[in-house]
């Protein structure tokens, strides 16, 4: 497998029949993680918005997008879902069989690239799969993962509040930082109601 970084909406144009291929073969029926969606929103940010799509390519041919931004800060690096602040609900473009092992290879990649990473993957659905995955390759590699369901727009469907991050201190107490936020302003809601 191959990492491919895709740093501009114009180089993603290059990969859109494989975007939707990977979405059809999925039955997708989420609009955040349309081509047009993730493509319009990019072009909205701009280019100094630290979008990196991150591609996997394998036989000569692309299966799989990690549609991150990315900010570089005193402890490391953030990377989220490049939709987290518009539309918070995100995924990974790949097709399920191959999901596991593209977490792997990528997450992988990413630590070994930038070795103090926090991930701040929120929006991930409850009932798709890649939360189960990624918390299989977390386990494989002894990471620790807070994530808790948050109720959306409707009763039926849920997304997640999910961070973990690389075992390097400043990383781990920047994590740790955020995990404690998210109990305070669980608790300030939770009194409001």
């Amino acid at each position: 497998m191959e990492l491919v970084l895709i740093k501009t909406y114009k180089h993603l144009s290059i990969y859109e029949k494989d975007w939707l291929a990977i979405l059809e073969a999925n039955q997708n029926i989420s609009p955040f993680l349309e081509y047009e969606f993730v493509y319009n929103l990019w072009e909205v940010l701009g280019e100094e918005k630290g979008v990196e799509i991150y591609a996997v390519k394998e036989h000569n041919r692309i299966i799989a997008f990690f549609p991150f931004q990315v900010k570089q800060t005193w402890f490391g690096y953030m990377l989220y879902f490049i939709a987290q602040d518009e539309g918070n609900c995100m995924d990974i473009i790949a097709k399920e069989r191959e999901k596991d092992r593209v977490i792997m290879f990528v997450f992988d990649a990413l630590i070994n690239k930038k070795k103090s990473i926090v991930f701040s993957l929120d929006g991930l659905l409850e009932s798709g799969d890649t939360l189960s995955k990624l918390l299989s390759y977390l386990q494989a590699r002894s990471m620790k993962l807070n994530s808790k369901y948050i109720p959306k727009h409707d009763s039926i469907k849920f997304n997640t509040k999910t961070i973990f991050s690389t075992n390097t201190i400043r990383a781990k107490t920047y994590r740790n930082f955020l995990w404690t936020k998210e109990m305070v302003t669980a608790k300030v809601i939770r009194k409001s109601n």
